[in-house]
């Protein structure tokens, strides 16, 4: 990857100057704690100013969210339906406008925001289904009682509480609103720097679609320790947490740490998939989802050829034009710090190395690859969320299985058994999400959000 290449997506001037005001679109902050400054995550060109949010508006977003949630949630459910799918017609209209606020606000490279704006626009039929099928056990019978006609919900929860992923900016703000906004709950979402830009566009296309005021609205901190104060307080005074995929986790210190995915290439799997699957999975978006299979258990028959596929692979990943993603400096900075403690422990460099790996001014990466004969000890520490893969070569299935307790709910298994007998063998794991023969994906269903929104 040159350092003097950037992605082919232009900056326009009215990327941010054309918005609305943030508080219009929902953004509660008063403007005494300042502005988090939003800048392009590959040329630092500043983008916006956008008003912080401090705690005491936290209090406020609550109050006007349960306020606005009672007129809604009284709302026939096909008139929900049909707000939502006029905002997903606005938004098919304006991705113009949303490709460049992923690419410098969020810093995706071309590749992945195409990935990203398509995957949204199949959400919102997704979660149009979801809400038919799951929600219709709770039409009243008699309609004609209530002097409304049409569908309504049982009582849930009045007002949820979700979070943006910088990795996935477009999909964890659908996912964590959606499925809650159908089912009739109010919506307060912890945007981050990078997201905000992209999520005041949402906005403004909800607002214009129908959505009516107060009943999604943003918070916006200026630093990390306000995020944290911020999402304390979300978790206390609202009455639910959004079903999301692998939410961030609430301690300052590990916002760049988490569990690793797990890729397993058994010894009966076809070589060539598994590094076709393991290599976007570990390197896409600079290794930065959840799902991410940062873990790559290897069985010593497939060891050598794997070994071989994967270094080329993840060469020609890294430098294709399309696969550049700016990475964040503490993420570098933490891989870098990751990368020296795993050679300590035994493992050996494949490819890359440390001090490369370390941030650079144009933000993009190099992929660092780690070899282990065994993983003996200790368990596997929270991996960085950066562009790292470790291979462990196993001869016995009870180490992948020991492997499996220190990894996050993705893994990935390619082999030619039937996956009705793999799947019982990772009952009482953090294994929550089984794919065969292909790289976990991250993301939670919408049918699944919406049975958890549902009381009893």
């Amino acid at each position: 990857m040159t350092s003097s290449s950037t992605p082919s997506a232009p900056l326009p001037a009215q990327l941010c100057a054309d918005l609305p005001d943030p508080a219009a679109l929902g953004l509660v902050a008063s403007g005494n704690d300042g502005c988090a400054l939003v800048a392009s995550a590959f040329t630092g060109r500043r983008l916006a100013a956008i008003p912080a949010s401090v705690p005491a508006d936290v209090h406020r977003a609550v109050g006007r969210a349960r306020e606005a949630q009672q007129p809604w949630h009284t709302v026939p459910l096909s008139r929900r339906i049909g707000v939502f799918r006029e905002l997903r017609a606005r938004f098919r209209e304006e991705r113009a406008l949303l490709y460049p606020a992923l690419v410098h606000g969020c810093g995706l490279g071309p590749m992945d925001t195409l990935t990203e704006l398509h995957a949204a626009d199949r959400y919102f039929p997704a979660c149009e289904a979801a809400a038919r099928a799951h929600l219709r056990r709770y039409r009243l019978p008699r309609p004609h009682l209530s002097g409304r006609l049409g569908a309504r919900l049982a009582p849930g929860h009045a007002v949820v509480t979700s979070c943006t992923d910088d990795a996935r900016p477009l999909m964890s703000l659908l996912e964590g609103a959606l499925p809650a906004l159908l089912c009739g709950s109010a919506v307060i979402t912890r945007l981050s720097a990078r997201t905000a830009v992209a999520a005041l566009r949402m906005a403004q296309h909800a607002r214009a679609a129908g959505l009516p005021d107060g009943l999604w609205q943003f918070v916006l901190p200026q630093s990390r320790s306000a995020t944290w104060v911020l999402h304390a307080l979300l978790a206390e005074h609202t009455d639910a947490r959004a079903p999301q995929c692998c939410p961030a986790t609430p301690r300052p210190e590990d916002e760049t740490l988490a569990r690793p995915g797990l890729l397993v290439v058994r010894h009966d799997a076809s070589v060539p998939a598994a590094v076709r699957a393991a290599v976007p999975s570990c390197f896409g978006r600079a290794g930065r989802p959840c799902a991410a299979t940062s873990l790559i258990a290897v069985h010593q028959t497939t060891w050598s050829p794997f070994e071989r596929a994967f270094t080329r692979a993840a060469l020609h990943f890294a430098a294709h034009p399309a696969s550049r993603t700016a990475l964040p400096v503490v993420n570098a900075e933490r891989g870098a710090a990751w990368a020296q403690a795993a050679r300590a422990a035994g493992a050996r460099p494949l490819l890359g190395h440390p001090q490369r790996f370390a941030p650079r001014p144009d933000a993009l990466w190099h992929p660092m690859v780690l070899t282990a004969s065994r993983w003996d000890g200790a368990p596997v520490p929270a991996v960085p969320r950066a562009p790292l893969a470790l291979l462990v070569r196993y001869t016995a299935w009870s180490e992948v299985l020991d492997l499996a307790r220190h990894a996050n709910r993705h893994v990935g298994l390619f082999t030619r058994t039937r996956f009705s007998q793999l799947r019982p063998q990772f009952a009482g794991l953090p294994a929550e999400h089984l794919t065969l023969n292909a790289a976990p994906r991250s993301g939670l269903p919408p049918r699944q959000a919406v049975q958890a929104l549902q009381p009893g």
